[in-house]
């Protein structure tokens, strides 16, 4: 009777191990797709900063010429940072969208400046040297933009005015 239980056990943990096996292969493969997918919204996710950046400078320039008018402008939050804005806004803002806008969302609903890895782990990304290294070059060019402030190396949080103006969720910042 302890034969063929021990028999049976055997089995069991043949087939346990089976399994295993199987499904370590298919996580890493899984893992290994993963990885690519990242890359690639990644890879997306600049290009459309860049494509919306474009777009801003082009508007702006043909707000420039008169060839919009000042209300297709007005709160858009979309021009150089030097340049008088359109509407009530002091200062216009490039346009946020993608992880440039859920940095500064984020960081304008914290207390306390934060280091590019705490925004990483806090925005759901993978800490991996990557995306860290990416989050801190956008954040510095979020700094050049007028919207976040490094207050020592490292440490960035929300400018000073932009609170309330990033937080409307309106154009000047989707």
């Amino acid at each position: 009777m302890v034969t063929s239980l021990l028999m049976k056990l055997d089995r069991a943990e043949e087939s346990a191990r089976q399994e295993y096996v199987e499904l370590s292969g298919q996580m890493e493969e899984l893992q290994e797709r993963l990885a690519v997918a990242e890359r690639r919204l990644e890879r997306l996710s600049i290009a459309r900063e860049e494509l919306t950046a474009l777009e801003a400078a082009d508007e702006l320039a043909e707000a420039g010429r008169g060839e919009a008018s000042d209300d297709d402008h007005a709160g858009a939050g979309h021009s150089d940072p030097g340049v008088a804005g359109h509407g009530e806004v002091p200062q216009e803002r490039p346009i946020l969208r993608g992880l440039r806008k859920d940095a500064v969302v984020l960081l304008a609903s914290s207390d306390e400046p934060l280091r590019a890895r705490e925004v990483v782990r806090a925005l759901g990304q993978q800490d991996v040297r990557g995306q860290v290294e990416g989050m801190r070059a956008r954040r510095k060019r979020l700094v050049v933009d007028g919207w976040l402030v490094e207050r020592e190396q490292g440490l960035f949080a929300i400018a000073s005015g932009v609170n309330g103006f990033a937080g409307e969720g309106g154009a000047a910042t989707s």
